[in-house]
């Protein structure tokens, strides 16, 4: 796992609850005076338990947890890449480029970044399926970052996920249904 999420992960939880906290995770959860470099890669085993123990001290379901810092994660990559962002004039034109532009990029800043497996299909004008891959199973993360794309283009959506990984199957299917905005 990129260095970059640990940082936006740090930056999540210090807002949320202070640096003490994630002084803690650290402590408990890294090797010590780990320090996290955006390009280098760690073992996401450290995420994982840093995110769990996140979720044990919020009392609140893994998933739920995944999901927040997905939407978060967004909006710390989009500030930080604002000119792969700015490629993309909406919602449902960043989502369609997310293998062909998105990944492509993040291929280009970073050395073996072990991304997913992500393919879109416009089912109709109102309606996105996605396929999502990958053995590290972060599809939660992947609605997160669809909903701070969303936020990001104004853009509301819902989705559905029929099929999942987390379940027993090969793949995960998400269905993102765009609605009219309300303004």
């Amino acid at each position: 796992m990129k260095g970059i999420i640990f940082n936006l992960l740090e930056d999540m939880v210090v807002a949320q609850c202070g640096m003490q906290v994630w002084n803690d995770l650290l402590a408990k959860h890294a090797p010590s005076d780990r320090v996290y470099l955006s390009a280098k890669s760690y073992a996401e085993t450290e995420l994982f338990s840093i995110v769990q123990d996140v979720a044990l001290r919020l009392n609140l379901p893994m998933q739920d947890v995944v999901k927040a810092f997905g939407r978060f994660l967004f909006g710390g990559l989009a500030s930080r890449h604002t000119d792969v962002v700015q490629r993309f004039s909406d919602f449902t034109e960043l989502v369609m480029g997310i293998h062909d532009v998105i990944h492509m990029e993040v291929n280009k800043l970073y050395h073996e970044p072990s991304l997913p497996t992500i393919s879109g299909r416009m089912v109709s004008n109102k309606q996105i399926e996605l396929i999502y891959s990958s053995p590290r199973k972060l599809c939660y993360c992947a609605e997160g970052l669809l909903f701070g794309a969303a936020e990001h283009f104004k853009q509301s959506i819902a989705i559905s996920h029929p099929t999942c990984m987390h379940h027993g199957a090969e793949h995960c299917i998400l269905i993102i249904d765009l609605h009219e905005d309300s303004a």
